[in-house]
């Protein structure tokens, strides 16, 4: 049997309910109990029964009688937060915090994102090793917070982990310029880095992301880059241009900055298309994402195009160059990607 991430169980032996949040090594599920969320306990999946598998009697004492099923839902991440005012915050640090097994031994750790200043971000969090794509996040950090991102196996220390980390800071004038690094966690440099985290109050491995909000000038750039970056200052100064770009926050916040272009995840019913089709509705979907993208102020998607022939990928290239509110564009080896997509930045 399946157990969904967000599936509500109960165990058969000992009566507890809970909810998946996670998956474990040799088949087994992590579930956090209903009684103490703060537990969290690893489970066979003979161990457990989803909702409706039980019987009418105990269905009804669980949902109330004439209830209909409800579609489980990924359980929400914890936000911790403090009254107390941080006299020396560090800035946005991650945290792993040990989570011992019943026989205490450690095999996993909690992650855990810690803003101990008085901004907001957004943040966009990769964690993956070379094996596997570990966890994602695309959430609003709160001030004085400490946000939960997943778990991380001590088996991943062994594979090269690394953590892609993008934040852009809220302020009453709008979103700041993204920032973004790439943080390389080595075993070493993990276990020497044990103290107590700020928020959390407990012993955990820490490593401080960023301490400074300011973009750092890039201190290279192309000659393309350049001549194309004079060109748009230009514009910038002509009495016809636009002084700001207004968004909406809540459609920015909600906004995926990437497209899969796919056909089979665009539309059904594609099979008896020819290429020259295809592209067309790729094409299609792709202006309308890139004009909404523009209109709320995203300064940077991706467009993820596959390998392929590379017409799609040529077609997109030409659209983007002639379009006078693209600053630059690359399709390079990213992490996540590989070759199949292409980075563009906005104004």
């Amino acid at each position: 049997m399946l157990f969904t991430i967000g599936t509500r169980v109960k165990f058969r032996f000992t009566e507890e309910t809970g909810v998946v949040i996670g998956y474990l090594e040799d088949g087994m599920l992590q579930v956090r109990l209903d009684d103490d969320p703060e537990f969290e306990i690893p489970a066979f999946e003979d161990d457990i029964l989803p909702y409706e598998e039980l019987g009418p009697q105990q269905a009804a004492t669980l949902y109330g009688a004439g209830l209909q099923k409800k579609v489980p839902q990924a359980p929400q991440r914890r936000v911790l937060t403090t009254q107390y005012h941080i006299l020396k915050p560090k800035g946005l640090q991650l945290a792993f915090e040990p989570m011992p097994g019943r026989d205490d031994q450690i095999s996993r750790y909690k992650v855990w994102l810690i803003n101990d200043t008085q901004f907001e971000f957004l943040l966009e969090f990769d964690l993956y090793s070379s094996t596997r794509d570990i966890l994602s996040a695309d959430e609003k950090v709160q001030t004085a917070s400490a946000l939960e991102l997943g778990d991380f196996l001590s088996d991943d220390l062994n594979d090269s982990p690394e953590a892609f980390v993008k934040i852009q800071r809220i302020t009453t004038a709008g979103l700041e310029e993204a920032l973004e690094t790439t943080l390389k966690i080595r075993p070493k440099q993990f276990f020497n880095s044990l103290s107590t985290a700020p928020i959390l109050g407990v012993p955990a491995y820490q490593f401080v992301v960023f301490n400074s909000f300011e973009k750092a000038a890039d201190s290279e750039e192309g000659l393309a880059d350049y001549t194309k970056s004079k060109k748009k200052s230009k514009r910038a100064d002509s009495s016809n241009s636009r002084q700001y770009k207004p968004y909406d926050p809540e459609a920015f916040a909600t906004f995926v900055p990437e497209i899969d272009l796919h056909i089979q995840k665009l539309i059904n019913g594609y099979a008896k298309l020819d290429k020259g089709e295809i592209v067309r509705i790729q094409m299609l979907h792709f202006q309308k994402f890139l004009d909404r993208a523009i209109r709320l102020g995203v300064p940077r998607i991706f467009v993820i195009h596959g390998l392929g022939e590379g017409k799609l990928r040529e077609a997109i290239a030409a659209r983007l160059k002639e379009h006078p509110d693209v600053v630059k564009f690359k399709n390079e080896f990213h992490h996540k990607y590989g070759y199949g997509a292409t980075e563009v930045y906005l104004q």
